[in-house]
């Protein structure tokens, strides 16, 4: 009897996927997500649409069409603020509490109402008290739930990459808004009427977000095996205890060191909608393209993002805060030598490339940090200290477009450019020497401050 023949044993061994092998695999994964992924890119897609519409066309609709001064332009700002900032701290736990769909069906209904309204109704105390409360309520509530909702709906390795296209997406709406502006301005006179339009496209943007939120699912993805997410507990605490748990810790302390400073960073990109169209039209002599400026940048983020997304695999996400911090500094050097359309353009250009570089990163960085269940809290403090910002750097681009580019008398608005410039470079200098300080370690075996009682225990 023949025996069989021996064949020596061959050692297998494994080989693990390079950084753009990781890359490609990121979005074949991407393909198979949840349905809720999906439908809640369309739904931030309205959404964002909506408010950063609202947002863009807002400057020149007070100052131009209203004709009121540079200043109603910080008020306008404040009253649009002031009453998110309180919300956000009295219903940012919210999504945390009752869940994602309950929380985007109750926001993007309150969204709807003051577009509405203000389409409906020529009257500027009627549409500031309509925006200032259902409308500040209805963000306060939006912000955290999408964002919250894309950790939920994701597993880590393809995250970045579904943060990417999120922003993509919010970028694609905000271009079909900056092409209604531009049609508008050009066609169109700069009237109530031709706002009318802006404000009934933004409203059935938010109807599109209400429909589509009725079916999402309470259900986690982010692990390997799909759970169900339960609120129960949660809505067991009260909201002091909810929110104690996560700020005696030094985690959370870190974690708002570093969002301040990021958020600070990125106030330089909000000028684009407060001082870029009243600059334009006062040191170029026309705004008639501002739509058009508000397009290329997003075309721009659009091809940015997935390049550096790319950027995961050789960078942390805080070293992508300070290279990211650098560019967008830098990006108002152009328009320190004065106003055209190349000058105009390369401040795009470079604000866009930072824009694109910690957009995604710096939400992806709460999800790592945060505590499990209290996500939607932390995007509520980043969304505080987003509106704090937004508040402040439109009453600064007010003041300082009425102080060096008014519209009378000899202007410096060179000036004003190098002062938004200047006002963020202590967070970056921050950043970079306060690293081991703020930066989050991989270990910490006492999580709690020194001085509360939890310390004493561990």
């Amino acid at each position: 009897m023949k025996s069989p023949e021996e064949h020596p044993l061959i050692e297998e061994t494994y080989e693990p996927l390079g950084s753009f092998e990781l890359y490609k695999k990121s979005f074949s994964d991407l393909l198979k997500a949840p349905r809720d992924l999906w439908l809640l890119f369309i739904i931030k897609f309205c959404l964002y649409g909506s408010f950063s519409t609202f947002l863009a066309a807002l400057s020149i609709y007070i100052t131009e069409v209203k004709d009121f001064s540079d200043l109603y332009l910080c008020l306008a700002f404040a009253a649009i603020g002031g009453p998110c900032l309180i919300f956000f701290i009295f219903f940012g736990s919210f999504n945390d509490r009752y869940g994602i769909r309950y929380t985007l069906i109750l926001g993007s209904l309150t969204a709807c109402l003051p577009f509405v309204v203000i389409a409906i109704y020529d009257d500027l105390l009627v549409s500031a008290l309509i925006v200032m409360l259902p409308g500040a309520f209805s963000i306060s509530l939006i912000a955290s739930s999408l964002e919250v909702g894309i950790k939920y709906y994701t597993q880590p390795h393809y995250r970045t990459l579904a943060l990417s296209l999120y922003s993509v997406l919010s970028y694609v709406s905000l271009i079909i808004g900056g092409i209604l502006i531009e049609v508008l301005m050009v066609t169109g006179g700069k009237d109530f009427d031709t706002f009318r339009i802006i404000f009934i496209y933004c409203a059935i943007n938010c109807v599109i977000a209400l429909v589509l939120s009725c079916f999402l699912r309470q259900l986690d993805f982010s692990s390997f095996e799909e759970l169900e997410v339960t609120t129960t507990r949660a809505q067991q605490k009260s909201t002091w205890e909810f929110v104690r748990e996560f700020i005696i810790t030094k985690k959370f302390w870190r974690l708002f060191s570093v969002l301040l400073i990021v958020l600070i960073i990125k106030s330089i990109t909000f000028q684009q909608a407060i001082a870029l169209p009243l600059y334009m039209s006062r040191d170029l002599g026309s705004d008639k393209h501002y739509g058009l400026m508000i397009i290329i940048n997003q075309v721009l983020l659009i091809i940015f993002l997935p390049i550096f997304t790319y950027s995961i695999y050789y960078f942390s996400a805080y070293e992508i805060f300070i290279i990211g911090g650098t560019i967008g500094i830098l990006a108002v050097l152009p328009l320190m030598f004065g106003a055209s359309y190349y000058t105009i353009i390369s401040y795009i250009l470079i604000s866009s490339i930072a824009e694109s570089m910690y957009n995604p990163r710096l939400l992806e960085y709460v999800f790592e940090v945060s505590h499990k269940g209290k996500e939607g809290m932390i995007v509520s403090l980043a969304g505080i200290i987003t509106i704090i910002i937004m508040v402040c750097s439109g009453m600064m681009g007010g003041g300082l477009l009425n102080e060096f580019c008014s519209a009378e008398g000899e202007t410096k608005c060179w000036l004003m450019w190098l002062i938004f410039a200047a006002v963020p470079l202590p967070g970056l200098l921050t950043l970079i020497f306060a690293k081991t300080c703020i930066e989050e370690p991989p270990f910490e075996s006492q999580p709690y401050l020194s001085w509360v009682k939890e310390a004493k225990h561990t």
